[in-house]
């Protein structure tokens, strides 16, 4: 499987710019992606829901880590630097989160931008996009 995001081992990762986005695996501690999940119908959102969408139920929703695993949806070849950091060319797109029912769009890296076509597994990692003078 691909990651969808690297970073170097030896550097310390700034700060979140939107902590409410991240939680720490249960098992590992490792960052994952943030969702909720409604108790009462079991739907999965991304970002962090207080009241599901589909059943209108309040107070029934907590914390989901998100899956790692995932399949590319739809992808795009981006051929202009990002204020992000990434210098062209370089993927990006949908992931199909399968276990939880949800889409999350990402930057794609671990490989050239061509191969990150539609059904292709990959995985997700948490990590900084790029260490500046601010961090």
């Amino acid at each position: 499987m691909m990651t969808l995001a690297t970073a170097s081992e030896d550097r310390v990762a700034p700060p979140p710019l939107r902590p409410d986005l991240f939680m720490p695996d249960p098992q590992t501690g490792e960052p994952r992606l943030r969702g909720s999940r409604c108790a009462h119908c079991g739907r999965v959102y991304f970002p962090v829901r207080a009241i599901c969408a589909d059943c209108f139920d309040d107070g029934l929703m907590s914390d989901h880590p998100l899956d790692r695993d995932g399949v590319v949806h739809a992808s795009t070849t981006v051929r202009v630097p990002s204020a992000a950091g990434h210098r062209p060319p370089y993927a990006c797109g949908y992931v199909d989160l399968v276990a939880d029912r949800i889409r999350v769009y990402a930057p794609f890296s671990g490989d050239g931008p061509e191969a990150f076509v539609p059904g292709r597994k990959v995985r997700i990692l948490i990590a900084p996009a790029r260490v500046g003078a601010l961090g």
